[in-house]
C-alpha cells in the first residue's frame, strides 16, 4: 500500500472545521514529512507504518507548545484518523489524497 502524496484534512475541532495538509514520503523504517496547519509548516517525526495503520507527531510552537499526536488508517485516497494535542482529547480527522 502507497502512503506517498500530498493529503488535504479536515479535522474537527472544539472551534469548529479546521483544514490542513500532510506530505508524506515512505522511507524504509517508516515516513518523513509535514503538515501545514494555519500557515505553519510542521514537520513530521517518528512517522510509523503498520499495514493499513499511521502514526506520526509533531511539534506545535503556536500559539502555545504542545506535541501534537497522530494515528490514521488510510484505505486507498482516503485516511480517517485522530489528532491528540497533548493532554487534551482527541480530535477527529479525514483526508483525501490529492497528490
Amino acid at each position: 500500500m502507497s502512503i506517498d502524496g500530498r493529503w488535504e484534512l479536515v479535522l474537527s475541532s472544539p472551534i469548529g472545521e479546521q483544514k490542513g495538509e500532510l506530505t508524506i514520503k515512505s522511507t524504509d523504517s517508516g515516513f518523513t514529512g509535514s503538515m501545514i496547519q494555519d500557515g505553519m509548516t510542521l514537520e513530521i517525526t517518528d512517522g510509523r507504518v503498520d499495514g493499513d495503520k499511521l502514526a506520526w507527531s509533531v511539534a506545535v510552537t503556536s500559539p502555545t507548545k504542545l506535541t501534537l499526536k497522530s494515528t490514521a488508517t488510510v484505505s486507498g485516497d482516503t485516511m480517517t484518523g485522530k489528532a491528540k494535542p497533548g493532554i487534551m482529547p482527541g480530535m477527529p480527522f479525514t483526508g483525501t489524497r490529492v497528490g
